[in-house]
């Protein structure tokens, strides 16, 4: 493990998490010294019972007996046990305890990242989805963000293994001081060879990993999201085959983690063992009365038994924080933890008590210049436009002229280069919030999740603070009252994903009423009707001008005869967005 990795999540956790992790580090070094205390008190067992004899010529012993008034080295060796019992269960149990807090601090703060994280995501500008790879966003918020505190529980893991392994070591060095060198030497060999040789491999695999997770999620989300023209199509095998293709190349890649996680444990088991029966075979070879050594022997076996575990762990971690090394690195190249850092939770860029705006006059649009990312073509240039209070204007033009470009610059989702948007010579977007609470958007393709219509109208809106009797007054306003009273389950009626289980033009329906729910002083219809058919259309757009002249009104659409009833035309091309005579 490298220093970057602590740099990294240091930039990543706020200063409450880091004062935690201190205190974790503290309840740490108590676990390690409870793991040194149990093991040590092996030694004066093993002699106690092995060398009764030279115990009870022992000056400490001595003194206890005669200060707990023991009769002889039975009653001393059961009470030593006794306390090598209790130990063993303390220590247990603050090791059950220490896991507890260990994993509710790194689970806990896996989910506050991961709420943040897709707060953060959600509030970057609309641009940014223009050109986002959203299988990728998907995998950060479901494998990489819960990777990264897996790394971090390694980390913290790790150092506890480290003292733990650092007090033992200095136990055996106490024992039999040759033996320990060695087994030092060799465990630090074998480390710099893990570190060396199987890091590179399974910081390879594990950014081959995040590759194929973003591939497998890019095609499940093309298959089931576009299952109509895959029926349709005949193309069922075609997707799952990629699929499948990117799952067993993510399989193959898992196979190879678990492997070459599981490696360091066995060259370790082996070495070890093997260093200690050959240290034993030289002193033998040497003439060393082996017997003699028997209580420091089994007092060393006991302990280099809870070191290798101890040791096989620290290089288990080693490897984890290799695999889940580049999910860190991705998190922290790309997410904003600015915030969270200084608040512990998302807080948005917003102006102190901003005056609400009014909308009672006419909008105007001041020289708007905008170019799209990562292009040179102005969409539009040095554009203006007046929406006049309480009239409807309508916008044509032809595909790739612009028009939807205005309308998200009227929502503030796009940002002019140049320009304004004004109203009593005030910039809208000052206050946007308060700008966008005058809107009611309405688009082409209207979005229904996998819930009731009550739940679709009132989207955003928590259950408990849903006004059913607002629902019924905006659902008779965009004309579907009537047909939601005919179903069985009313406003408890699932529209399916995507409002599969209703028509095209009550989709628009239940988009106008979600549009009217806050009740909007303007109302901005961005080709609502395009996809409908002609007696569908005619429907819907009944609905739309029966708000004529209570609603200021933006209406984007293709044919001219679908904007006959608005007060105002414009028509936008070649940048511009110029006045266009009604025909009469």
């Amino acid at each position: 493990m490298n220093i970057d990795v602590i740099r990294k999540l240091g930039c990543i956790l706020n200063k409450k998490q880091k004062s935690k992790i201190f205190g974790l580090g503290v309840l740490i070094l108590i676990g390690g010294l409870l793991e040194t205390l149990g093991v040590s008190m092996i030694l004066p067992v093993v002699t106690s019972i092995l060398d009764v004899d030279g115990m009870s010529r022992n000056k400490y012993v001595i003194l206890v007996c005669d200060k707990l008034h023991l009769e002889n080295m039975n009653e001393f060796i059961i009470l030593l046990l006794m306390v090598v019992i209790v130990i063993f269960v303390v220590k247990n149990a603050y090791l059950l305890f220490l896991s507890y807090v260990q994993a509710k601090f790194v689970n806990g703060n896996q989910h506050r990242a991961g709420s943040y994280m897709l707060e953060e995501y959600l509030n970057r500008p609309y641009e940014f989805y223009l050109n986002a790879d959203i299988p990728t966003i998907f995998r950060i918020l479901d494998g990489d963000i819960p990777k990264v505190f897996q790394l971090l529980l390694s980390v913290i893991k790790l150092a506890t293994e480290v003292v733990v392994a650092v007090c033992l070591f200095a136990v055996l060095l106490v024992i039999d001081i040759k033996m320990t060198m060695m087994m030092m030497v060799l465990m630090l060999l074998m480390t710099f060879v893990i570190i060396k040789v199987l890091k590179p491999i399974l910081n390879k695999v594990g950014k081959e990993n995040q590759e194929v997770q973003s591939l497998a999620g890019r095609w499940r989300t093309k298959s089931v999201y576009g299952i109509k023209d895959v029926k349709v199509l005949n193309r069922e095998h075609f997707f799952a085959s990629f699929y499948e293709k990117h799952t067993r190349r993510g399989l193959r890649l898992t196979i190879q983690y678990s492997v070459l996680n599981g490696l360091p444990r066995t060259i370790i088991e082996t070495v070890l063992v093997a260093g200690i029966l050959a240290y034993i075979a030289v002193c033998i070879a040497s003439g060393v009365n082996v017997t003699s050594l028997l209580s420091q022997i089994t007092a060393f076996g006991v302990a280099a038994i809870r070191l290798m575990p101890s040791m096989n762990r620290i290089n288990t971690y080693l490897t984890d924080i290799a695999f889940y090394e580049p999910s860190l690195d991705y998190v922290y190249e790309n997410v904003d933890f600015s915030k969270y850092k200084e608040e512990g939770r998302y807080i948005a860029d917003e102006p102190e008590n901003p005056e609400p705006v009014v909308i009672d006059d006419d909008i105007r649009l001041e020289h708007i210049t905008y170019v799209y990312p990562n292009t040179d073509k102005k969409i539009l240039d040095d554009a203006q436009m007046i929406i006049p209070y309480g009239k409807s204007v309508g916008v044509v033009g032809p595909s790739g002229a612009g028009k939807s470009t205005v309308i998200d610059i009227i929502l503030g989702l796009l940002h002019p280069q140049k320009g304004r948007i004004m109203c009593r010579d005030r910039n809208v977007l000052d206050n946007y919030p308060s700008w966008l609470s005058n809107i009611g958007y309405i688009p082409q393709t209207i979005y229904l999740s996998d819930d009731s219509i009550r739940d679709n109208i009132a989207f955003g809106v928590p259950a408990d603070e849903i006004d059913d009797a607002r629902i019924w007054q905006v659902l008779e306003e965009a004309q579907m009252k009537h047909f939601v009273e005919q179903l069985p389950e009313g406003l408890d009626t699932s529209t399916g994903d995507r409002g599969v289980r209703i028509s095209g033009g009550e989709r628009q329906r239940l988009g106008i009423a979600r549009a009217l729910y806050h009740n909007p002083d303007i109302l901005v219809f961005d080709e609502a009707t395009s996809a409908l058919d002609n007696a569908t259309e005619k429907a819907v757009m009944e609905a739309i001008e029966s708000f004529h002249g209570k609603k200021t009104l933006v209406i984007i659409a293709h044919r001219l005869n679908t904007l006959e009833s608005c007060d105002v035309l414009y028509r936008v091309q070649d940048g511009k967005v110029q006045l266009e005579e009604k025909s009469r």
